[in-house]
């Protein structure tokens, strides 16, 4: 039993200055303050490889500040059902008839709860934005003391395209395209049409994300300026809930007013429609 116990001591005072030679050979520090065998060698540099896998790894990258900024945002959000419960009332300026024969005949209708029907999408990229809507509505109000009664049938698409000027803020350009069907009656005297016109906009839309599951949406454009309709301006204000990962619901309120005067066989024929409501939707976001 001695003989093995020295034994095995002899072994480990052997193994204790092998590993403090080998110890001293790789610690000693040249000039430039680099390792250095005690032969005079140096470590091997890492491969340029090895560095780039390094670099590239994603446990050491910090996260790119675009991903970050924009983790939550959707880039497509597509509208296939928008339901538009407007308050509908017109004002209406009909061209003179036999038996108002002095001057056109003037009238108001008043408020009354009607429906429309939207569908539209957005798209956005980067810094920035794209628009699409189209709506069909068919209005009808009147008034009976004295009799003023506006049916019409209002068809309109837009398209416009933004760029972000401020943070969620974004500066909008487009056109819409708006188509009447319009039988109006005013007392004795009533008179249809069947305008068209193509106005140009210009717009701003605010939309911000709350969370992972809501944002907001504001936005108002103007445009005709003459050159189609005389005026010509909406406004909607809504919020967008995703309840899961590509579907959602979208709530709000909108308005509209437009007002132009349409040259007829008859004479000159002015309306100056006003809605505004309440917007229900459902929404398909990517």
């Amino acid at each position: 039993m001695g003989g093995v116990i020295q034994s095995s001591l002899g072994l480990l005072v052997v193994l204790v200055v092998f590993s403090q030679t080998g110890l001293s050979q790789t610690t000693d520090i040249g000039q430039d303050g680099r390792l250095e065998i005690a032969d005079g060698s140096r470590p091997a540099e890492p491969t340029a490889a090895v560095a780039a896998s390094l670099r590239a790894d994603p446990q050491t990258s910090p996260p790119s500040s675009s991903n970050s900024e924009r983790a939550y945002g959707w880039k497509v959000a597509v509208y296939p059902v928008l339901a538009w419960a407007p308050v509908f009332g017109a004002s209406v300026t009909l061209p003179p008839v036999p038996s108002h024969p002095i001057g056109p005949s003037e009238g108001t209708t008043n408020s009354s709860f009607n429906g429309a029907y939207f569908g539209g999408a957005r798209f956005e990229k980067g810094r920035w934005s794209a628009d699409a809507l189209f709506m069909w509505a068919a209005l009808s109000s009147q008034r009976e003391t004295p009799l003023a009664k506006v049916n019409l049938d209002f068809v309109f698409g837009n398209a416009m395209v933004g760029r972000e000027v401020l943070p969620n803020l974004y500066l909008e350009g487009g056109f819409r395209r708006i188509a009447l069907n319009i039988k109006a009656t005013v007392e004795s005297a009533s008179d249809s049409g069947s305008p068209g016109y193509w106005d140009p906009l210009i717009g701003l839309t605010y939309r911000r994300q709350l969370g992972k599951k809501w944002r907001i949406l504001i936005h108002g454009d103007g445009g005709g300026f003459g050159v189609g309709s005389d005026v010509d301006v909406t406004a909607t204000g809504r919020a967008e809930w995703q309840f899961a990962r590509h579907y959602g619901v979208t709530m709000g309120y909108g308005g509209m007013h437009f007002s132009d005067s349409t040259t007829q066989p008859s004479g000159t024929l002015t309306i100056s429609p006003t809605m505004h409501g309440p917007i229900l939707g459902f929404g398909i976001f990517f």
